[in-house]
């Protein structure tokens, strides 16, 4: 099954909901970067989160990069989302493994840590990129994008992730939902809808069990009280080419290219989404360098 997103509206006017899953995606993001149960938990719910908060405040070709620094063991966590359901990410840890939590949970909060702050830098157009940060609430990703949301966009929501990981690092499920509060919503409705984020079964246990995005939005407002709007793709953004990555080369000075043909003989580029390690050998490396030289760079 494709990897989705959907968008949607309570019958009442009272909330938006964005819901996806993105258990396909997750398996290959778990593979690229031979991560820990808990490195995969935690970068997979700052993808989902991101591209949630991006599908709710971004449109058309928009972007946003989201930076998270809690000062933990997990390291830093980057991440980029389309309003066109693309995104991508990276741990700087992603083997990061701490003991489980007193309920049997991994310990994404330990992972990330709440010393720090969430960044969200958005890319909307011809103009400078604007940027809104938030201290982190708890480190557990979805409630410190919560914050953001209500504190940076002046948008009441709640927004919730999940990613189960088997022992073996299989993902089993990745999943989660936004629930953002409209103008008409009143206090009374607000309490109401939190009263039954109290009594769901976990988002995991609802995709493991085969439900869809849709079926979680139901599950958690009732079938006749939420209108589908929109259903979007979501994948990992392309690869970034080794002719790519050539390009990036050439404009390096060219000081530094032949110190590293003279010292290394070469290059190693390690793509930081992907894991995935780009070589480029002494004759490639002389290439680059007598390609720039002939330009006169």
């Amino acid at each position: 099954m494709t990897d989705t997103l959907v968008r949607a509206v309570t019958t009442d006017g009272n909330f938006r909901a964005i819901a996806i899953d993105a258990t396909e995606m997750m398996a290959e993001v778990a593979k690229f970067h031979e991560a820990s149960q808990l490195g995969t938990t935690v970068l997979g719910r700052a993808l989902l989160g991101s591209l949630m908060v991006s599908n709710a405040i971004l449109k058309g070709d928009e972007r946003l990069a989201v930076v998270i620094n809690g000062d933990g063991p997990a390291g830093k966590i980057v991440v980029e989302a389309s309003a066109q359901g693309e995104v991508r990410g990276y741990v700087t840890n992603p083997t990061v493994e701490l003991p489980l939590t007193a309920k049997g949970m991994q310990d994404v909060a330990g992972a990330v840590g709440s010393n720090g702050f969430l960044q969200v830098t958005k890319e909307i157009g011809e103009g400078d990129p604007f940027t809104g940060q938030v201290e982190l609430m708890t480190g557990e990703i979805g409630d410190d994008l919560t914050y953001y949301m209500a504190k940076s966009e002046q948008i009441p929501s709640a927004v919730a992730v999940s990613v189960l990981v088997d022992p073996d690092g299989t993902v089993a499920a990745a999943g989660g939902f936004m629930i953002s509060a409209l103008p008409d919503a009143s206090d009374e409705d607000i309490t109401a809808l939190e009263d039954k984020f109290a009594n769901l079964p976990s988002i995991s246990s609802q995709l493991v069990e085969g439900h869809t995005p849709m079926d979680l939005l139901f599950n958690l407002f009732g079938k006749d009280d939420v209108k589908l709007l929109a259903t979007t793709e979501v994948a990992l953004y392309p690869e970034i080419s080794k002719r790519d990555y050539e390009r990036m080369l050439a404009t390096l000075p060219m000081k530094d290219l032949q110190e590293m043909l003279a010292e290394d003989h070469g290059v190693e580029i390690v793509d930081r989404f992907t894991g995935k390690k780009i070589q480029f050998d002494e004759a490639e490396l002389s290439g680059i360098i007598a390609a720039k030289d002939a330009e006169g760079l």
